[in-house]
């Protein structure tokens, strides 16, 4: 059978979501109209749709289980979430509701869809991102990987003459290359990732060209290489970290907000009953 194509896969989604929520609108003002509780069903609905998306979040992280493209069951995670979104609106008196508890509910509510729209926006952009620089790296070898460009910049200290050009260089690694080969990257560069520091090192670099000779000149082109290798790799650990975050907070937040949907449908049931 011929796969569906993505973006016919995207009209039907938008279509069926469209269509769904309709019905939960009709639905909810019919209810209206007879005075019944209407509440109860928007209310329902949503735990429904709630234990749905964990339900499909949960098949997204097992993509070993022969139960169709991850790529399907994400799209249909993505326009359930809209639907949820729908719904809680119809279902809420006021977007933050009041009370503590469902004030707490509705923040948490709201919490993880706009977690869900950053991971919609990640998904479309953080791969671009990562193939937009050199090398391929698994996050638990990161470490690993900067130990080794670390070791590879002392071996090249080490091998270099004690020649007095070479005394500019190996004062500018003790004061500025080590710190960067040795340390692990800020938090502010984690929480934006920019080339300021690579541009910063390789001008400097470049600067002592004029105090340099020929073989020196060269060790100088490999510390250049190694601080290029070295920003990339920290690129790439901040743009993995970002995502794993997303995904460890998104999860959190999905599964407090359905417990406290599971114990705000108890309470409203018994006090209707």
């Amino acid at each position: 059978m011929k796969p569906i194509h993505f973006r016919t896969r995207r009209w039907i989604g938008i279509t069926v979501t469209l269509i769904a929520a309709a019905i939960v609108m009709i639905v909810n003002q019919w209810q209206h109209n007879r005075l019944g509780h209407a509440s109860h069903f928007t209310g329902f609905t949503l735990l429904a749709t709630l234990c749905l998306l964990i339900l499909l979040g949960v098949r997204r992280r097992l993509p070993v289980l022969p139960l169709g493209n991850v790529s399907t069951w994400t799209q249909i995670h993505l326009y359930t979430g809209l639907f949820a979104t729908v719904v809680y609106v119809a279902h809420v008196p006021a977007l933050i509701a009041g009370g503590q508890f469902e004030c707490t509910l509705s923040l948490m509510f709201l919490i993880v869809t706009a977690s869900g729209f950053y991971g919609l926006y990640a998904s479309r952009t953080l791969p671009r991102r990562l193939s937009a620089v050199n090398g391929e790296y698994r996050y638990d070898q990161i470490p690993w990987h900067r130990n080794e460009i670390a070791k590879a910049a002392n071996r090249l200290l080490d091998g270099t003459s004690n020649e007095p050009a070479m005394t500019a260089l190996k004062t500018f690694y003790r004061k500025y290359l080590t710190p960067f080969f040795d340390s692990s990257p800020t938090l502010a560069y984690v929480v934006a990732p920019t080339g300021h520091r690579r541009r910063r090192l390789l001008s400097e670099l470049k600067e002592l060209d004029r105090y340099l000779e020929s073989q020196s000149r060269s060790t100088a082109g490999q510390f250049a290489a190694l601080v290029r290798r070295r920003d990339d790799l920290d690129y790439q650990y901040a743009l993995q970290l970002r995502l794993r975050l997303w995904v460890i907070l998104h999860s959190i937040f999905s599964l407090l907000l359905f417990a406290g949907a599971i114990i705000h449908a108890a309470v409203a049931l018994r006090f209707t009953s």
